[in-house]
C-alpha cells in the first residue's frame, strides 16, 4: 500500500491528537487544488482522523465526526479509493463507527470536503509493517499493554509502549477463528481497528487480529471481496483523448503495485475489452446493452507518485465512438473474458426507481437542459428569478437545510436557523408555492415512476399541510429563491424529514442498537420492486447512517407511544430530526416504527384541513 509515512501515536494521547489534522501537507504552502485529468501528488493532502457516521454508497460520499465532535462531509472523486483490512475496498465495506484517516482536499468552493483516500487503522499499520506486541492483558481493567513495533525490520524495532482500550464489545480473531480477549497471550502480535470517543477518552478497540494467520485471513477475505466487486462492475478510468476510432484512457487504482500484479494482465496490447460509459460516480447505465467492443493497441506505464493512478494508460480502437466517449469523461473497462452483466438492481442508473436518491439527477447529468443555475451545475448562469403568478420549475430552487424557529401562517412568513452555521434566515412564502411531484406507483409496478403534480407550500408526514403544522425545532428542507437584493429569503416549499423519506420510499432499517450511547445504527433501504426480469426483489441497501437519540426522543408504533427500548433490530423507521449545529449534534425528535405506522401518519395528515392563511 502506498503509505509514505509512519502513523505514530500514543493511544493514551489519542484524543488530543485526533482533534487535529494528521500528517497533512505543510500548511505554510498553498493548498493543492484538484484538477480535471490530473491525479493529486502524494502528500499534497490534509489528513484528518474521524469516526464514520454516514455512508452513501452510490454517490460515493458520507460523513465523519472528529474527536472534537465536528461533523465533516466528504465525497470521493471517481479515482478515490477506500481501504479496509489492508486492501482496497468499496465504501460499503467500511462499518459505521470505524476510525479512519481521510486524505482530504478542498472542493471548488474552498471547503475541505474531497477525500481521495480513506484508510482504517489496520491498513495504516499493516502497510507500514507495524504491529503491536502484547506485553500484558489486563482484561478486567479494560486495557492491553503493548509495545508498538516495526516488524518489517530484523530484529523488530520497538517504537514505544501503549495501552489499547478494550471491552466486552471488542471482537477478537486468533488462529483463524473468532476468539475471546482472554485467549490473547503475551507475545501475540496484534493489529486492530478502533473508534474515536468524544470528550477526550481513548478510542475503544472494535476488532483485534492476533497473529499472522488471523491477519492473513482478514486481508485475503477483503481482497477476494474487492476483486469480485470490481470484476463485476468493471475497472474505472477516465478518457484522456479521442481521435477517430481511437481512445486513450487511464485506469484508476488506489494501489498501483497491486494493480500491476492483479489487473494489468487483462489490459495488455492486442487484448479485447468492453467499454461502458459511466458518470462521475462511476455508476453505469445498462452495461450488457451499452457496452462498446474495443481492442487495445498499446499499454503504457505511468508515474504513480500520486493518488488514484493505476500506472497504466491504454490506447484502444473501438468499433463505434459513442457520445459518452469524450475527453474528461468516465468509463468502466471489462477484460475480454469478463462477464458483462446488469448492475445489481437499483445500483445502476439505467431505469428510474422510486427514489430520487438513486435516479438520474437530471440537472447534474444534463446541465444543458437548464437555462439557469442549479444546486449541481451551471454555476456560470444566474439563479432562476421568481415571477408573479408562475410556479418555479423543478430544480430551479436552492435547497437549504435548517431548523425551523418560528412561523406566521397568517403572513406566510417565518424564520429558520441554517444547519451547521447557525445563521438565522427570515423568509416569506411565494404565493404560488411549488408543484410537488407525488409518486403514485405501487410497489409491484414495472417501468418508470409516474407522478402527479400538486401545488403546495408545505408538506408534513408526506401530505399537504399549512405552515403552522410544520414541526418547530425540526430540521426541514427549504426550497429557496433570491429576493430583489440577491439574498435567499423567498421560499416556495418547506418539508419535514419524514416527508422526504416517505416521498422517496426510503426507510431506515435498524442494524444495531447502541442505546447506552444514545445511538441507532441503520441502513437506508428502498422497497422491493420488479427487476429487469419481472421478479420482485429487494434492492441492496443504498447507505448506512447513525441516528442519535435522547431521553426526549418520542417513539411511536401503531397508535401507541412506546419506549426507545421497544425498537428492535430489523425495524423499519421514519424519523424527524433536529438540525446539526456546532456543539449540538442532530438527534431524532420523533421515530415511527413500521409501515402501518408510517401510513397512518400520512392518512391522518391528509384528513386535516390546511388553514387558508393570507397570501403574501
Amino acid at each position: 500500500m502506498p503509505m509514505r509515512r509512519i502513523l505514530c501515536f500514543s493511544v493514551i494521547a489519542m484524543s488530543a491528537l485526533l482533534a487535529l489534522p494528521l500528517f497533512g501537507a505543510d500548511d505554510s504552502k498553498p493548498a493543492y487544488t484538484l484538477k480535471p485529468l490530473e491525479f493529486p501528488p502524494l502528500n499534497s493532502e490534509k489528513r484528518v482522523a474521524g469516526e464514520l457516521v454516514t455512508l452513501d454508497f452510490y454517490h460515493r460520499k458520507g460523513q465523519f465526526r472528529t474527536a472534537t465532535g465536528e461533523l465533516i462531509d466528504f465525497s470521493m472523486p471517481a479515482y478515490g479509493a477506500a481501504f479496509f483490512l489492508n486492501y482496497e475496498a468499496d465504501l460499503r465495506d467500511l462499518p459505521l463507527g470505524l476510525r479512519c484517516v481521510f486524505y482530504m482536499f478542498n472542493d471548488e468552493h474552498g471547503k475541505l470536503s474531497r477525500a481521495v483516500a480513506v484508510k482504517d487503522q489496520y491498513t495504516l499499520d499493516a502497510s507500514e509493517g507495524i504491529a503491536y506486541r502484547l506485553d500484558e492483558a489486563k482484561v478486567a481493567e479494560g486495557k492491553l499493554l503493548v509495545t508498538r513495533q516495526r516488524t518489517s525490520k530484523t530484529p523488530p524495532e520497538d517504537l514505544g509502549k501503549q495501552e489499547l482500550v478494550v471491552s466486552d464489545q471488542t471482537k477478537v480473531w486468533k488462529g483463524g477463528k473468532q476468539a475471546q480477549l482472554s485467549d490473547l497471550a503475551a507475545g501475540d502480535l496484534l493489529l486492530f481497528n478502533s473508534r474515536i470517543e468524544n470528550g477526550g477518552k481513548p478510542g475503544l478497540c472494535t476488532d483485534i487480529y492476533a497473529g499472522a494467520e488471523a491477519q492473513k485471513q482478514a486481508s485475503e477475505a477483503q481482497k477476494k471481496k474487492f476483486i469480485d466487486f470490481w470484476k463485476f462492475r468493471g475497472i474505472p478510468a477516465w478518457i484522456e483523448k479521442t481521435e477517430g476510432l481511437k481512445m486513450t484512457a487511464v485506469l484508476f487504482s488506489g494501489d498501483a503495485q497491486v494493480f500491476k500484479t492483479t489487473w494489468a494482465k487483462d489490459f495488455g496490447a492486442n487484448y479485447d475489452i468492453s467499454v461502458v460509459v459511466a458518470n462521475d460516480e462511476i455508476r453505469t447505465w445498462n452495461p450488457p446493452v451499452d457496452r462498446e467492443y474495443a481492442k487495445i493497441n498499446e499499454q503504457f506505464p505511468l508515474p504513480t507518485e500520486n493518488y488514484g493512478c493505476s500506472g497504466i494508460r491504454i490506447i484502444a480502437t473501438v468499433k463505434h465512438m459513442l457520445e459518452g466517449f469524450r475527453r474528461g469523461h468516465y468509463v468502466r473497462l471489462f477484460g475480454g473474458a469478463w462477464p458483462v452483466k446488469d448492475m445489481p438492481f437499483g445500483e445502476g442508473i439505467y431505469t428510474e426507481m422510486q427514489t430520487a436518491e438513486i435516479n438520474v439527477l437530471t440537472p447534474k447529468e444534463f446541465p444543458a437542459q437548464f437555462p439557469w443555475r442549479t444546486d449541481v451545475g451551471n454555476e456560470n448562469l444566474p439563479w432562476y428569478q421568481v415571477k408573479v403568478g408562475e410556479i418555479p420549475p423543478r430544480y430551479s430552487e436552492h435547497l437549504v437545510f435548517g431548523e425551523l424557529v418560528k412561523v406566521d401562517a397568517e403572513k406566510g412568513a417565518g424564520q429558520f436557523r441554517i444547519e451547521r452555521t447557525g445563521e438565522t434566515v427570515d423568509f416569506t412564502m411565494i404565493a404560488q408555492g411549488a408543484m410537488v411531484a407525488v409518486n403514485t406507483n405501487k410497489i409491484d409496478d414495472g417501468g418508470p415512476v409516474r407522478w402527479i403534480d400538486a401545488p403546495a407550500q408545505a408538506m408534513v408526514f408526506n401530505a399537504l399541510a399549512g405552515l403552522n403544522e410544520l414541526p418547530l425545532g425540526s430540521r426541514c428542507r427549504f426550497n429557496m429563491f433570491q429576493d430583489e437584493k440577491g439574498a435567499f429569503t423567498k421560499a416556495n416549499l418547506i418539508t419535514d424529514e419524514f416527508t422526504y423519506l416517505a416521498m422517496n420510499k426510503i426507510v431506515y432499517r435498524v442494524e444495531s442498537l447502541l442505546l447506552a450511547e444514545n445511538k441507532l445504527r441503520v441502513a437506508r433501504q428502498i422497497p422491493q420492486r420488479k427487476d429487469y426480469n419481472g421478479d420482485m426483489v429487494q434492492p441492496n441497501d443504498i447507505g448506512r447512517a447513525e441516528l442519535r437519540v435522547s431521553a426526549d426522543t418520542k417513539v411511536w408504533k401503531g397508535e401507541q407511544q412506546v419506549k426507545l427500548a421497544d425498537i428492535a433490530v430489523g425495524d423499519q423507521l421514519l424519523v424527524n430530526i433536529t438540525a446539526e449545529q456546532k456543539d449540538k449534534p442532530s438527534i431524532c425528535t420523533d421515530i415511527w416504527i413500521g409501515a402501518d405506522t408510517h401510513a397512518k401518519m400520512t392518512e391522518q395528515q391528509k384528513k386535516k384541513k390546511a388553514p387558508a392563511g393570507k397570501k403574501p
